[in-house]
């Protein structure tokens, strides 16, 4: 099916919210501890990642969801945004944003969380770390947002080099409150995962981002590369089952001996 977006879309359409976004704003839980603006991008996502509404249909304008929910403008829009951002809405100026016509990549690829231990004992690799440093720092603020703590809240800082079959792969560097209990790195974990486990939090998911990048001298030196190597750099949020940011996780793996494989197959196939 063709969609024009920029179709001539009666104003009347545009004066309440549809069904599945009504009923998907009224699950916002005020008691949890995930940002508001977090939790209404993750439940307008699932709207449009389950298909509820089809593609080029109308979503919601930010005074419509505004009076839905009583949330502020900044959070609704900041949600929104978002949304824009990532492809899965689009915006007609004057009538408000609509379901993309893009589908997102994120909707198809739903890879399994795993931690590197396990991802490079998968890929037939005896995992190691080395630990270049671990301590307690107050993070920049860019980072405490992120783990959604206060500015002046300390986290426990680690430095460590992924090794596979003794190779150095991967560069790493991990914030983690100190209010899960984690002080340092003493017991010398594999898996920062599993230690996060062993304090009771169970980790139930992630965001990643994974970009392409030259990797610095000083990194590059660690990992026993050249200069000016091309690699692939990576930024996760892991949160547990109460969606608590627990770990934040800043790296650059070598692009020679690191990668990824999607399986994909033809949508039109029945």
């Amino acid at each position: 099916m063709n969609i024009d977006i920029n179709k001539n879309i009666p104003l009347d359409h545009c004066k309440e919210l549809p069904e599945p976004v009504k009923r998907a704003v009224k699950t916002i839980d005020r008691s949890n501890p995930l940002p508001l603006y977090q939790q209404l991008f993750n439940i307008l996502c699932n709207v449009i990642v389950n298909k509820s509404l089809e593609p080029g249909s109308f979503f919601a304008t930010e005074s419509l969801l505004q009076s839905e929910t009583q949330m502020s403008r900044s959070t609704i829009r900041k949600a929104l945004e978002e949304l824009v951002r990532e492809k899965y809405l689009i915006r007609i100026t004057g009538k408000g944003t609509f379901v993309s016509i893009v589908v997102p990549k994120e909707a198809i690829v739903l890879p399994e969380l795993k931690s590197m231990t396990q991802e490079f004992t998968e890929r037939g690799l005896k995992p190691g770390t080395v630990i270049l440093q671990a301590k307690k720092i107050i993070p920049p603020k860019e980072v405490a947002e992120k783990l959604n703590i206060n500015t002046s809240d300390q986290v426990l800082f680690t430095e460590r080099i992924r090794t596979g079959n003794e190779i150095p792969i991967l560069y790493i560097q991990g914030y983690i409150p100190l209010n899960l209990g984690i002080t340092d790195l003493k017991n010398n974990p594999s898996s920062l995962y599993q230690l996060i486990e062993n304090c009771g939090r169970k980790i139930h998911s992630a965001t990643q981002l994974i970009n392409a990048s030259i990797i610095p001298s000083k990194i590059a030196k660690l990992l026993g590369v050249e200069k000016s190597t091309a690699g692939l750099t990576m930024e996760r949020i892991t949160f547990d089952n109460q969606l608590v940011p627990v770990i934040y996780e800043e790296g650059i793996f070598r692009g020679d001996l690191y990668n990824y494989t999607l399986t994909m197959k033809n949508a039109t196939d029945a």
